[in-house]
Order: structure tokens, then C-alpha cells, then sequence
């Protein structure tokens, strides 16, 4: 759907011939909703855009993006996922951006996430497209990406690269500093220097499993919402709840929203999260590594607070914690839960029997991977994260106060049984509704409605 700034009336023929030769942008909003990926009509829809004008994608390839067709991610999106991750909803949101940054920073454009949502059994997101060959260079600073430990939850987000003027200079913007640093010892350089992997922060293995790492991206780093917009939709959204589900002022919504609620919980939700934070664990993911019990959302994110560190949910993920602790602290957390409440004993495996201490190596001292390897019996990874000492203090004591949240329908369920996307028509289903007649092409439409 197009969106245009110039009359209905006025035909390519009739603009100017710079406007045809360079293909100057014309529209004032793009939605690109396929079936499928929207990869193959990103490079015309980002140079149809205006400056400023709002660019809306959706796309439905979650096997791709998801992980379960990495080669097709990659083909596509030129970024690796993650198979099984806890995390696959957001990062699909993360390889998106990163592909539309690449597309919109070949033109001189850079994008403004204003909404990312993943919604049933799709992405959207909603970015705005400046000119802007300055924030270009700077591309790189919002890329990054992902190493995961191949036998626990525990993984790293880095940079692509950095650069210490940039920083510091956002870094005032949020911290609203006006004062200049006078210190030209300690003045930030102008320089880009190359983004640095989990070596260089001391963990050139997992730290509590000692397992190599798996990568994936590069991903999209930077915020992925406009908390700003996303604040007065809501308001806007609650203005309107009483009266009519129509906006008093006059603005939107200007007539009754059937999604409404299924909306404002979503908006709320997506209000809730840390906008600085890429990605999250799974809580139960979390647990079941060691073979206990789920701790409580409120007491895990409680000790979390307690800790001096900041957590959130995920709006699509009702077991998500996004938290900006490192990883050793949510597995302290964790372990400080296991003296309380002494998991269950796994069956011992083969190798134990035939006498191998459990959390020992593999063949030749490495430690082996089931699914890559396919061969040795792995390592007993709850005995390796359990044996390690508690650095953290942990107090599981929920402050007063501590996890109020807005009313809001969150994590809607589906509407009706076996919903979601059916098969894409073709050209011979077509051709024998049409020879049917029209009130069968008709019927099997509504039929199709209901599904979506």
C-alpha cells in the first residue's frame, strides 16, 4: 500500500525528469506486507520512501528467520540465527532491522526504529528512513554480534565496532549534560576501531561450562522501539476506551478498533521493556540446566533489583527476562535458589556408570557437543554451573512495591483452534473457484478471513 504526498491524478509521466532519473522518494508511508519474507522488495521500497516518511514490513519466513532454515536466513538477510534459542523471536526482529540498515545505508539513508513487534506467527516493524550519510558511518555502531554457549543459556552481545566520540556523545544526550569536557587528556578520539569478541572481556569459553561459543548475526543492537510514540499511542488508545473507542481530541482512532485491547496490551507491554538491552533469557530454559524448580518471575527479577541491576519482560515472551546483569549473575541467582531448594538428581548416564566424574570432558579433554557431534555422551552441565562458588550477594526479598504493572490484556491467546497462516493459493485453486462461479470464490474467501 502507497501512501503519496502527490495528487491521485498526477502520472510518472507528468514529474520532473530528475525526479524519474534519480528515483527521488515520493511517498510519505510504504507497507509491505507479502507472503513471506519482504527481503525481495526492501532496496525499491527504501528509495520510494521520502526523508523522514514512515516504512512499515512484515514478514511472515519465521522458519527462516527463526532458525529452523539458517542457509535461507543467511541468503536472505545476509545473518546467521540461532537454532532452538530462547531468544529466536527477538533476534529475528534484530537480523530484520540489521538488513534493512545495510539496504537503507547503500542509498546514504539510515532507519529510526519506531515499533518491533513479533505478532503470532510474523514480525512487523515500523522504522522511519532519514537522508542521512553522516549516521551512516555510524551504521556500524548498531550492528553486532551474538556468541552463544553451546551447553547453557549464557551468551554475549558485541559491537561491530566503537568509537569513543560517538559514545560519549550519546552518552550526553541521555545523561542531558550540557557542560563540555575541558579534559583534553581524557577527550574522546573521532576513531572507529573494530568491535572485540568475548576473549577480551575474559571469557574466551563459557565461564560456566567451559564450552565453546556458536555465533550468530550480524543483528541489529540499537533500540528497537520509539518509546516516546509508543506512550501517546497508548494514551491515545486509553482516551478513546471511553468514548466509543474513538480519540475525543479528533485524531486517531477516529472509528471503533476491533483489536483495541489486544493493541493497548501490546503497546503497554512493549512500554515495560528496556529499550537497551538486546535479547533475553527464558527463565525455565534457565532452571531446567540445572534441574530445578522455575523460580517465581517476581522473585528472580526481585533478586535482580536487589542486586543493583534492571530487568524487564518481553512482549512476546511471557517467561522472558531481559535484565542488563552479566551472566554469572543470573546463574548466582540461580545457584543461591538450588541451596535453598536442592534440585532433583538426574538418572546417571553411561559414562558416569563406567566411572567418569560427572562434569568431566569428552575425548581427548574437549568438551563435545550432541548436536554437532553426535557421538559422546555431554558433559553433566548442571554439576559444572552448581560446583561454582556464589559471587553474587542474592536476597530474594521482593521490595514493596516491586513488580505493579499497568492493567492490559498482555499475551493475547489465538482466537480459535489450529489458527495461523494456511498455504499460499495458487493458480490452479483460482482457475477452479472461478469455474465454479462467484458465490463459491465467495464463500471460500470468508473461509480464508477467518484464519487471519
Amino acid at each position: 500500500m502507497y501512501l503519496s504526498r502527490l495528487p491521485p491524478s498526477l502520472y510518472p509521466h507528468q514529474c520532473n525528469p530528475t525526479q524519474l532519473h534519480y528515483q527521488k522518494p515520493q511517498y510519505d508511508a510504504i507497507d509491505l506486507d507479502p507472503y513471506g519474507s519482504a527481503a525481495p522488495f526492501l532496496d525499491s521500497a527504501v528509495q520510494a520512501i521520502r526523508n523522514g516518511g514512515l516504512l512499515a514490513v512484515t514478514c511472515t519466513d519465521m522458519a527462516a528467520l527463526g532458525g529452523s532454515h539458517p542457509e535461507t536466513c543467511y541468503g536472505r538477510y545476509g545473518a546467521m540465527p540461532l537454532q532452538r534459542s530462547g531468544y529466536l523471536q527477538e533476534l529475528a526482529l534484530r537480523i530484520l532491522l540489521y538488513h534493512l540498515s545495510v539496504v537503507a545505508g547503500r542509498y546514504g539513508r539510515t532507519i529510526r526504529p519506531v515499533l518491533s513487534v513479533g505478532m503470532a506467527f510474523y514480525v512487523r516493524v515500523f522504522v522511519e528512513v532519514y537522508d542521512d550519510k553522516a549516521g551512516v558511518n555510524n551504521l556500524s555502531l548498531n550492528h553486532g554480534l551474538v556468541f552463544q554457549s553451546t551447553r547453557c543459556s549464557s551468551f554475549h552481545v558485541t559491537p561491530m565496532a566503537s568509537n569513543e566520540f560517538v559514545q560519549h556523545h550519546q552518552r550526553q544526550q541521555n545523561e542531558d549534560v550540557t557542560s563540555p569536557n575541558t579534559n583534553n587528556k581524557s577527550k574522546p578520539r573521532n576513531i572507529y576501531k573494530n568491535g572485540r569478541g568475548p576473549h577480551d572481556l575474559g571469557e574466551p569459553s563459557c565461564r560456566e561450562t567451559g564450552a565453546p561459543y556458536k555465533i550468530a548475526g550480524p543483528c541489529w543492537i540499537g533500540p528497537l522501539h520509539d518509546m516516546d510514540i509508543v506512550q501517546r499511542a497508548i494514551t491515545r488508545l486509553e482516551a478513546a476506551k471511553d468514548n466509543d473507542d474513538i480519540d475525543p481530541a479528533g485524531g486517531t482512532p477516529r472509528y471503533p478498533l476491533h483489536t483495541a485491547t489486544t493493541l493497548h496490551g501490546l503497546l503497554v507491554s512493549v512500554s515495560e521493556e528496556l529499550i537497551d538491552v538486546p535479547l533475553y533469557h527464558v527463565l525455565p530454559n534457565v532452571c531446567s540446566a540445572v534441574n530445578t524448580t522455575t523460580i517465581p518471575m517476581t522473585m528472580f527479577r526481585a533478586a535482580l533489583a536487589n542486586a543493583g541491576y534492571r530487568s524487564s519482560a518481553y512482549h512476546k515472551e511471557p517467561q522472558a527476562v531481559k535484565t542488563d546483569a552479566p551472566n554469572h549473575v543470573v546463574w548466582d541467582i540461580v545457584r543461591a535458589w538450588c541451596k535453598e531448594h536442592p534440585p532433583s538428581q538426574k538418572k546417571e548416564s553411561k559414562r558416569h556408570r563406567k566411572g567418569e566424574a560427572p562434569g568431566s570432558t569428552g575425548k581427548n579433554g574437549h568438551m563435545e557437543d550432541d548436536n554437532e557431534e553426535g557421538e559422546a555422551c555431554k558433559a553433566d552441565v548442571a554439576t559444572k554451573i552448581l560446583s561454582r562458588e556464589i559471587e553474587t550477594k542474592v536476597d530474594f526479598t521482593i521490595p514493596e512495591g516491586f513488580g505493579l504493572k499497568k492493567k492490559a490484556r498482555r499475551f493475547p491467546v489465538n482466537p480459535e483452534a489450529n489458527w495461523g497462516p494456511k498455504k499460499a493459493a495458487s493458480g490452479k485453486n483460482k482457475r477452479r473457484l472461478s469455474d465454479d462461479g462467484g458465490d463459491e470464490m465467495e464463500k471460500h474467501n470468508a473461509k480464508s478471513s477467518k484464519h487471519y
